[in-house]
């Protein structure tokens, strides 16, 4: 039970940071590409948006199939976009790589926790 949530909460670390790590350094973005802080802001904005708008569907979809494999594939999404990211790409090619593991996000978080509920023991439903 312990490492089933101890994976989680690394998955989920390394999901959300994905999202709020950004605005911590928004100004240094702008400046690195020359654009205004309003249009650096649109790496977390476009983020946000993809997440609101496909994020139910999303995680319809991924609903029929193994809760492993989805999680593995939302995590090695995650990384590579990740490491895509810190090479300093061009902006619309950061823009892209930053809006494509937003639309695994939902689905990770909504499995993790599916796969935290199940492997959870009898003893901790009934301290519910």
């Amino acid at each position: 039970m312990k490492k089933y949530a101890y994976i989680g909460a690394l998955g989920f670390l390394a999901v959300i940071t994905t999202e709020f790590g950004i605005i911590g350094i928004l100004p240094q973005i702008a400046d690195h590409y020359h654009i205004s802080i309003d249009k650096a802001g649109y790496l977390l904005s476009a983020f946000a948006f993809i997440i609101a708008i496909t994020g139910p569907f999303m995680t319809l979809l991924a609903s029929g199939f193994d809760r492993k494999k989805v999680m593995l594939t939302a995590i090695a999404i995650f990384l590579v976009t990740a490491i895509v990211s810190s090479l300093s790409p061009p902006f619309w090619l950061l823009l892209t790589v930053g809006i494509l593991p937003a639309f695994l996000q939902p689905v990770y978080i909504a499995t993790a926790l599916s796969v935290a509920i199940l492997k959870g023991g009898r003893k901790m439903k009934m301290n519910l």
